[in-house]
């Protein structure tokens, strides 16, 4: 059986905040990116009048929910309680535009706040995973493969 397999719990979340670490991500790093990146996303004109129809007034408790998010993604703590899917999978009138144009904020602000190239790739590939299994969701999951 493989070492990773084996590990426990304590092992894997210690090898987590050794690669935080390393990578020179922690809590500040993710709390700016996201106010970063959701003052982007508000004044975006494609992706700004949707956030404002979700979101509406209640982005005080929406960016500690996406801080949280992040952390666990990057930090492995365990304050993030939600799915994200379903509140997508709701949103009439998402298109491919909207999740490209997402992912192009989000590349900006990683430009801009990264510490290292390496931080920057660790965010990235975990914001276009996302991103696919999104588009996968919404828009291929009740397709006709036969």
């Amino acid at each position: 059986m493989s070492d990773v397999i084996r590990r426990t719990g304590e092992e894997r979340q210690a090898s987590i905040e050794e690669t935080a670490a390393a990578l020179e991500i922690d809590e500040a790093l993710i709390s700016d990116l996201v106010d970063d990146f959701y003052t982007r996303i508000r004044a975006d004109a494609l992706l700004g009048p949707v956030f404002e129809q979700v979101v509406g007034d209640h982005w005080d408790t929406h960016l500690p929910k996406m801080k949280n998010f992040w952390s666990a993604v990057a930090l492995g703590t365990k304050r993030y309680d939600g799915r994200p899917m379903p509140a997508h999978m709701r949103l009439p009138g998402l298109t491919e535009a909207h999740f490209t144009r997402w992912l192009t904020l989000f590349r900006e602000t990683l430009d801009e706040l990264a510490p290292n190239p390496a931080a920057h790739d660790f965010f990235l590939d975990r914001a276009c995973r996302m991103a696919n299994s999104f588009r996968f969701m919404i828009f291929h999951a009740n397709a006709d493969v036969s």
